[in-house]
């Protein structure tokens, strides 16, 4: 009587070797991309900072001040603390804030500023469209 072997089925030794071989690899590089930051888009909501001294010019009716964003976010208003003093996006020449710095301008009503003391420190909270809320200190002149 002749015995018939059964055929094997399945993956070769190597086969399964280099499917390991390159599973691992792409988790590695996975795992280094996410420690290093470069898959930004999955990194959450951008932070926004401010970068050096801002300024209101009372007599001029404006603020500048420079923002550090990690990504890109929208501003949707400021408003001066402590007043009812705000500008809405049409007063804001920059209302999208990219990753880097930007140097953002924000204009209020002339007679509504004329109440701020020259010299003083002020701060306005800036409204961006992650829900956060971003305060910066000014120094009216």
């Amino acid at each position: 009587m002749l015995l018939r072997r059964k055929a094997k089925k399945g993956l070769s030794g190597a086969v399964t070797a280099l499917i390991l071989v390159i599973a691992s690899v792409i988790i590695a590089l996975v795992v280094v991309g996410f420690a290093f930051g470069l898959f930004g888009a999955f990194g959450g909501t951008p932070t926004v900072t401010q970068v050096g001294t801002g300024y209101i010019y009372v007599s001029k009716g404006y603020a500048v001040i420079t923002l550090k964003s990690s990504g890109n976010v929208q501003i949707l208003s400021a408003t001066i603390s402590g007043t009812s003093y705000s500008a809405g996006t049409s007063s804001i020449n920059v209302t999208t804030l990219t990753a880097g710095i930007n140097v953002v301008s924000i204009g209020f009503s002339t007679s509504a500023l004329s109440s701020l003391q020259t010299g003083s420190t002020y701060t306005i909270s800036i409204a961006l469209s992650d829900g956060s809320t971003v305060q910066v200190s000014v120094i009216a002149q």
